[in-house]
């Protein structure tokens, strides 16, 4: 937990104390009144059932103070008053990442920024104290939550940042601005709510725009779109990717024996690094998280170290052995990009291949062609095809002769027990709303063909 004193939060939020002890140290900050104990800051924030307010008197019997709306009607136990308790949250981050000198790598892309942010953590903990946004903690909410629980060493936070429209993404650098900013890659994802991929484009590029000064921008030079935001910014730009230009060029990536061996180059030599995940796609992410490391202070040599030691468990992609087959579990999230991605890992592995594939989410106007496309992927690199949700009808169609066709989980766990058998690669993917989770589940719970 990073040390803070209610005294300190009064002073950087400008709130309004009552029955505080301003000399108390916070034990924890959470928006769960269920989670709050003595000397805990409970943020009572509006939910889509419930507003924080309602829980304020179960925080006080845990013995926490309450952060309000200054207009909250109660009175009687410790309380700060604001005007708006999640700015205020947000400013504590902020004031102490100043306070701190605390050097912040903020990343965001359609693709792949999640992978990323775990490799540049493993790439700067080599050397530094660094702390990191949790799972899907990309907003203004999961951002400072992530950063209070961390170590009060911390030095380095690498923060992922996530959107939904426009204004977002410059917010989250408001709150958390970065020396260091890298775009992984933009796609469609979100197509729906931005309506456009250059109104995508221009939202991820405010990560670029929210760089301190004398900041520096790691960028995909293979994606045409960070490459033309690239182009525009006044920042400093390390570029990655295959071609000659990049600072840091993909020579080879392949996955071997459960891992994927990368081969990088740049003017000084040539760079191999055997990363615990499989995938030739993070051959990309690790080219960004060496880059990273450089500008942070990290030798070459030790931020390979730091990626071939990383967490597998940090993996998107689960390779799990369930009896005599084996089920690539990748449930979090879906995009074009990422299926395409998923689905060149299942081809990597022998046996006969069996692609189960669920809606991509978000996808607007580009949502039909975009899945019916992804089918036609998948009959190229899949012996079968199972394709479930509404949307994944156009999946199936795409897959044509080996594609098939379930509404719900329920059915397609009925057909994958009976078609499945033993020495089948299984890779299950699909947008985080399909709830894929479950279907894993079921499948490890019935252990597969006998």
């Amino acid at each position: 937990m990073m040390t803070m004193s209610f005294g300190e939060i009064i002073e950087w939020t400008g709130a309004l104390p009552e029955h505080v002890d301003a000399t108390r140290i916070v034990t924890n900050v959470t928006i769960d009144s269920r989670q709050t104990m003595r000397n805990s800051l409970f943020i009572a924030l509006p939910g889509t059932r419930h507003h924080g307010h309602e829980f304020v008197a179960d925080a006080w019997q845990a013995g926490a103070t309450a952060m309000v709306e200054s207009t909250f009607g109660l009175s009687g136990g410790p309380l700060l008053r604001t005007d708006n308790p999640l700015r205020a949250m947000d400013d504590i981050m902020r004031q102490m990442i100043l306070a701190r000198h605390i050097h912040i790598v903020g990343i965001t892309g359609s693709v792949g920024k999640t992978s990323l942010k775990e490799l540049a953590t493993a790439v700067l903990r080599t050397r530094y104290d660094t702390g990191l946004s949790h799972g899907n903690y990309n907003t203004a909410i999961g951002l400072p939550l992530s950063f209070f629980g961390e170590s009060d060493m911390m030095t380095h936070f690498v923060a992922e940042m996530g959107m939904r429209q426009r204004g977002e993404i410059q917010y989250l650098t408001e709150i958390a601005p970065p020396e260091v900013a890298a775009i992984s890659n933009i796609g469609p994802s979100h197509l729906e709510q931005l309506g456009s991929m250059a109104e995508i484009q221009a939202a991820k590029g405010e990560i670029l725009e929210g760089l301190v000064q004398g900041g520096t921008a790691v960028l995909n030079y293979d994606d045409v779109r960070v490459r033309e935001l690239g182009e525009k910014t006044g920042h400093r730009v390390l570029w990655y990717g295959h071609h000659a230009h990049c600072d840091l060029r993909i020579i080879a990536s392949q996955i071997e024996n459960w891992h994927t061996r990368i081969e990088l180059e740049n003017d000084r030599g040539r760079w191999r690094v055997t990363l615990p995940w499989i995938g030739a796609h993070h051959g990309s992410n690790v080219a960004a998280a060496l880059l990273i490391g450089e500008v942070l202070g990290i030798s070459l040599p030790d931020g390979i170290r730091g990626i071939e030691n990383v967490d597998q468990e940090r993996s998107r992609i689960r390779p799990i052995t369930m009896g005599q087959m084996m089920l690539l579990k990748d449930v979090y999230n879906a995009s074009p990009v990422s299926m395409k991605a998923g689905i060149d890992v299942l081809k990597s592995f022998p046996g006969r291949k069996v692609a189960v594939l669920g809606d991509m989410l978000e996808l607007g106007t580009a949502e039909m062609q975009s899945h019916w496309e992804i089918g036609q992927y998948a009959q190229d690199h899949a012996d079968l095809v199972v394709a479930i949700g509404p949307r994944s009808h156009m999946i199936a169609q795409g897959a044509g002769s080996v594609g098939q066709h379930c509404e719900t989980l329920e059915d397609a766990f009925q057909l994958l027990q009976q078609i499945l058998r033993p020495n089948d690669v299984v890779l299950l993917k699909a947008s985080r709303g399909m709830h894929f989770e479950d279907l894993a589940r079921w499948l490890e719970d019935w252990g597969g063909p006998q």
